[in-house]
């Protein structure tokens, strides 16, 4: 199922393409139904491994990383109802893609359904996870956005519109409101996943805070975010330089998730954090 919902996104990224260079409607049509289709295809692969597994899929980073791309996909596929935009299909796919293919060569044992190890059995895990899950994925889009923002020559008049607008992508400050939008999103979500992961380790561990990597990461990540938030509101850092912030605080993201645990693994850390 998760290996049909892979091919199927290279498949839309190939239509947002096509959307984009030629400008014909009916390849956008295409794509965001082919979009749709990987969509459900991992919501229902998530829903049969969960009830496999008898608890939420969330418990290793080939999970959460298939919940990521969900999640990614789910947003941006509202966005596109909110804006009637489909040209960004293609920048913010890029961002889903690295994700899936992430997640689609884990070794076979980090794929395999396992039952739910003792000291995840709390019904904090889906409400810290899920929260975190949401931050991350509004993020995701938001980087998206900022790739095609930065693909944009400020202001040329090769591009057609003013603000950098042509055929091949809407006008500048349209992708930058939008990505906007998506930081303002995924801010609350990721400070209600550092909240509830606190709480979470003082019914676990007896304390709220240990300076533990992925705590310090997490933290990290938050305060990037908080920056891009206060910046973004002026001139200077509007732009492409607002854009460069965004898809540079994706890569702490995915460093946060991805490069961390592989930093304890090689340097030996101490972490009481399974990913």
């Amino acid at each position: 199922m998760e290996g049909l919902a892979y091919a199927l996104l290279w498949a839309a990224f190939l239509a947002y393409v096509v959307r984009a260079r030629t400008g014909h409607r009916w390849a956008g049509w295409v794509a965001t139904g082919i979009t749709t289709a990987s969509w459900g295809l991992l919501t229902v692969g998530l829903i049969g491994r969960s009830l496999a597994a008898g608890h939420w899929p969330f418990t290793n980073r080939y999970e959460f990383a298939l919940c990521l791309v969900w999640a990614m996909l789910a947003i941006y596929l509202l966005l596109e109802v909110s804006w009637r935009e489909r040209r960004a299909g293609a920048y913010v796919l890029i961002i889903v893609l690295m994700v899936a293919t992430y997640a689609v060569t884990r070794p076979l044992e980090a794929r395999a359904v396992a039952p739910l190890l003792p000291a995840l059995r709390s019904a904090w895990l889906p409400v810290h996870a899920l929260t975190t899950l949401l931050g991350y994925a509004a993020f995701g889009v938001a980087a998206g956005l900022g790739l095609m923002r930065l693909a944009a020559r400020q202001g040329s008049p090769k591009e057609g519109a003013p603000g950098g607008a042509g055929k091949d992508r809407p006008p500048a400050e349209e992708v930058e409101c939008a990505i906007e939008r998506g930081v303002a999103l995924g801010f609350p979500w990721l400070t209600l996943g550092i909240l509830t992961g606190a709480i979470w380790a003082q019914n676990a561990w007896g304390r709220y805070w240990g300076w533990d990597p992925k705590e310090t990461w997490a933290l990290v990540t938050w305060l990037w975010y908080l920056m891009v938030l206060h910046l973004s509101p002026m001139p200077r850092w509007r732009g492409q330089r607002l854009a460069a912030l965004v898809v540079i605080g994706f890569g702490v993201v995915l460093f946060t998730f991805i490069g961390v645990p592989w930093l304890v693994r090689t340097v030996r850390l101490e972490s009481l954090h399974g990913f």
